[in-house]
């Protein structure tokens, strides 16, 4: 797909894209807007840095009629701060139509009488409960990151609110990133034949290349932009690449990148030029064919993508021909979109920072397990408890707060070390406790320990070291966790699949849930657990009880 227009999109809406520097539709885009228009129901899974908001928020604008007076299109997003920042995206482009996009909770003028709504769950119960907010006239439905939303009792909270919307032809839009039980339940409760885009998003898997391409460092931004691209370019350089190819969505955003790039001394031009150090890219393989005919080779050219790509396919055409991998800048809220398609096309990423050495003390070490609990972690319900703070304090001034009570909680800890680990990790710490689960999988499943082992480690983020004995029978299998990771692995293990079958995860009832993850007395596994004090000769519990670990 080369344009809006091709999509049937207004030439008002066009331009107004064009203006943001939307050019070209993304796969996502391409797939959802024409099904959306039609006013089906879908399950898109993507998320910031897929060009999610334009996939849904172009065709609320083509259904909703301008000036009804009555929200017409609603959209439950879980924090205020993204209700607002999305109605106020959308509503640049809500300008060129006449439309009123409006948000609950957040300083917004009458946003009851908006055509489109943004509201958290809360704010908008509010608003039922006290008339300020009507929902006769809606016809559309968009849960925003609806993995989030529907998470503990947040189903119970939307099915509440669901018999306001007394529209029985109600188009479901549910956004999401993976596309998780919660939704996929949710999905065929309420929902009526949903399309799931892409279409590989109903297995509800982790799509996972099988030829690794290398890594890719990645950047997370933290203050301006302008001065984080000539610090990443400076560094490049320095690293001794003669050129700079830089990727970047539109020809505006390059030019601007051009002139900032020129007022600091980086000459900047188009791929190939041997003359200037930095070169501005807009096709991936319209910039090869450039670099190709100057004879310039590719360990001379560092990659740098100035916003994240859109899918797998992208990122392979900008990053797939270097010998160097490349570098990424992002915006943190795009992390978990670029991990997913950095692992369907095969590339590990490598958190970097430009100009940091990684000498090994104490406060690097402390930095870096933070970087590894920011890449991998999920970090929605500390931002969402943390919110408050956010709205009377400077979030670098709260994350320092944390810092330094973690640091001195970790430094009266045994052993007096500051680092980011829990106090199990600690030297002189009690050791873990550990729990068995019971996986509905197994070997005649086609189901090794290394499929297990991938999967808990790719699926919930925990580490290696937190999996111990995996004892894989014909029809199940049983697997040893940390107590304290046991309810994430079930949660995210329910309903997923691994080599193409169902898992249902559980504490293993023979065990049960005993305090301190203990085993029950008189079990008949008590002869397979580690005990304190066994020496090398027992020890904690292999991890993958010896199969081969496949990569996650």
């Amino acid at each position: 797909m080369q344009s809006f227009e091709e999509l049937g999109i207004s030439p008002p809406l066009e331009e107004a894209l064009a203006a943001e520097g939307i050019e070209v539709p993304t796969a996502l885009q391409a797939q959802a807007i024409p099904v959306l228009r039609r006013g089906n129901s879908a399950v898109l899974r993507g998320g910031p840095g897929s060009g999610i908001l334009v996939a849904y928020g172009l065709p609320l604008l083509e259904r909703c009629e301008p000036g009804g007076g009555y929200p017409q299109a609603l959209v439950i997003t879980p924090e205020r701060d993204r209700a607002g920042f999305l109605a106020m995206s959308l509503a640049r482009f809500a300008i060129t139509t006449g439309h009123r996009v409006g948000a609950l909770g957040v300083p917004w003028g009458v946003p009851e009488r908006s055509d489109i709504l943004f509201a958290t769950p809360l704010d908008l119960e509010r608003g039922i409960r006290s008339a300020q907010v009507k929902l006769d006239a809606v016809r559309t439905l968009v849960l925003d990151q609806a993995g989030a939303l529907l998470a503990d009792d947040g189903a119970e909270r939307l099915t509440t609110i669901l018999p306001s919307l007394e529209n029985e032809e109600l188009q479901f839009v549910l956004v999401c990133d993976p596309l998780d039980a919660p939704v996929r339940d949710f999905t065929e409760r309420h929902v009526r034949r949903a399309v799931f885009l892409p279409p590989e998003a109903t297995s509800g898997g982790l799509e996972t290349s099988d030829v690794q391409r290398g890594s890719l460092r990645v950047h997370a931004l933290a203050g301006e932009e302008d001065e984080a691209v000539s610090a990443i370019v400076s560094a490049l350089l320095e690293e001794g690449f003669a050129h700079v190819l830089t990727y970047s969505r539109s020809e505006d955003r390059a030019a601007d990148i051009g002139d900032f790039l020129g007022l600091r001394g980086f000459a900047a031009g188009a791929p190939g030029d041997p003359d200037v150090p930095v070169w501005l890219g807009l096709d991936a393989l319209e910039a090869r064919r450039e670099i190709e005919a100057s004879g310039i080779g590719n360990d001379q050219v560092a990659l740098l993508s100035l916003d994240v790509p859109a899918d797998a396919d992208e990122l392979d055409r900008r990053h797939g021909r270097s010998s160097a991998g490349g570098t990424i800048l992002l915006n943190p809220r795009e992390l978990p979109h670029l991990r997913r398609i950095a692992r369907e096309a095969g590339y590990s990423l490598e958190p970097w920072a430009p100009g940091r050495r990684a000498e090994e003390d104490e406060g690097s070490r402390f930095l870096a397990e933070l970087e590894r609990a920011l890449d991998g972690a999920d970090l929605l319900p500390y931002l969402l408890l943390l919110e408050p703070l956010f709205r009377t304090r400077d979030a670098a001034e709260v994350a320092a707060a944390l810092a330094l009570l973690l640091r001195q909680k970790a430094s009266a800890a045994p052993g007096g070390v500051a680092s980011a680990r829990g106090v199990e990790d600690l030297p002189g710490a009690r050791p873990p406790a550990w729990v068995r689960l019971f996986l509905s999988v197994g070997a005649r499943d086609g189901v090794g320990p290394g499929d297990l082992l991938g999967a808990m480690l790719g699926e919930t983020g925990i580490e290696k070291g937190q999996v111990g004995r995996i004892d894989l029978r014909d029809t199940f299998s049983k697997v040893e966790v940390h107590e304290a990771v046991a309810d994430r692995v079930i949660r995210a293990l329910n309903g997923t699949t691994i080599r193409g079958r169902s898992v249902r995860a559980d504490f293993d009832r023979k065990e049960g849930r005993a305090a301190g993850g203990k085993e029950p007395s008189g079990s008949d596994s008590d002869k397979d657990r580690p005990r304190r004090g066994e020496g090398a000769k027992r020890g904690r519990p292999r991890p993958g009880g010896g199969g081969k670990r496949k990569e996650p």
